[in-house]
């Protein structure tokens, strides 16, 4: 572990440092940007990675995605960053000839050993899901920055988008929540020791962390392959926008409407969100590289659990969708599932 303290040079931490979704979809639509999906182009702005058909039976999916520290620990930074770029394009079913073009950031007080550190744990990312480190670029910068610009191949039919949730699926999703609060009481137990612990105690908090780092750092290149194996309708990944954000993206763009009636979350995150106003119980806290939400049909339900569950991944069913005009909405009376941390 170097000595730089990578989340004390940042105001805001992993995906929360992103622009909200109100706000930026306001910024997007005011510049034009959402354009219709044709001819070549099969996936654009408003869905999680973008996408050319490069011919008949290849297409070029694309994403790019880099965020602030979320820990200290700069070989875990760069592993999670690089864990969360990759999960836009395996979430469309993106999962061959997979590339990173490295992003980094850093002040120039940022010591050498924590860079090659970060960087050693996009490598090993790479290492381990079979994905190819193409180059990158890097840069000085107030806030240190790290993530990675991906590319993957797909077949055209294959591609799953998060505009086609259809009236009768049921929704699951594959990690649990609470990455927000848990990695928030560990950057705060210094500063916040009493008010934290007294929901909390110290080594449960750091339990709840390992956690959620473990979860972070977890690629969603099985839920992938489950959902290539099976085939679903629609799925997205919960990362910045959080759970309803997310779920309220895939309801207006398929033109249906969501409800959420459970929700997976950490053991104790719960009352971490309280403590800090997260929002964990409604589905508002941010995520970073959170679970895939999926929305399948009930007569593949079956396969699709088993499917995942064969690669160790778990099944959270979580919702249903409904005919509608695009909401998404999370049950007054939701139930909350604890996952306890690994011991």
């Amino acid at each position: 572990m170097t000595s730089d303290r990578l989340t004390q040079m940042a105001e805001l931490h992993g995906c929360n440092c992103k622009l909200g979704e109100r706000d930026l979809k306001s910024l997007l639509e005011a510049s034009g940007m959402f354009v219709p999906e044709s001819g070549s182009l099969l996936l654009g702005p408003g869905d999680d990675a973008g996408s050319i058909r490069v011919r008949g039976d290849l297409a070029y999916v694309t994403h790019l995605d880099f965020f602030t520290p979320i820990v200290d620990d700069p070989y875990l930074y760069g592993k999670i960053a690089a864990c969360n770029a990759a999960s836009d394009v395996y979430v469309k079913g993106a999962v061959q000839n997979v590339g990173l073009l490295v992003i980094m950031g850093f002040p120039l007080e940022v010591s050498r050993e924590t860079m090659q550190k970060a960087l050693g744990g996009i490598r090993d990312f790479c290492s381990e899901t079979g994905a190819q480190i193409l180059g990158g670029h890097t840069i000085i910068n107030p806030w240190p920055l790290l993530g990675a610009a991906v590319t993957a191949t797909a077949s055209p039919s294959q591609i799953i988008r998060n505009s086609t949730a259809k009236p009768g699926d049921l929704l699951f999703l594959t990690k649990p929540l609470g990455t927000q609060p848990a990695m928030g009481a560990v950057r705060s137990l210094a500063q916040m020791k009493e008010e934290i612990t007294s929901v909390l105690s110290e080594d449960e908090v750091l339990a709840v962390g390992d956690f959620a780092a473990e979860l972070m750092s977890t690629p969603n290149k099985g839920a992938a392959e489950a959902m290539l194996e099976v085939g679903v309708n629609a799925a997205t990944d919960i990362t910045g926008f959080g759970l309803l954000g997310q779920a309220k993206t895939m309801a207006k763009r398929s033109g249906v409407d969501i409800l959420i009636s459970r929700i997976p979350v950490i053991k104790g995150t719960l009352e971490l969100s309280r403590l800090f106003g997260y929002g964990l119980e409604k589905g508002e806290a941010a995520e970073t590289s959170g679970g895939v939400l999926v929305s399948v049909s009930r007569s593949r339900r079956e396969l699709f659990v088993r499917s995942l569950e064969k690669r160790g991944i778990p099944a959270y069913q979580v919702g249903v969708v409904e005919e509608g005009k695009g909401t998404a909405a999370v049950e007054k009376d939701i139930e909350l599932i604890e996952v306890p941390p690994p011991r």
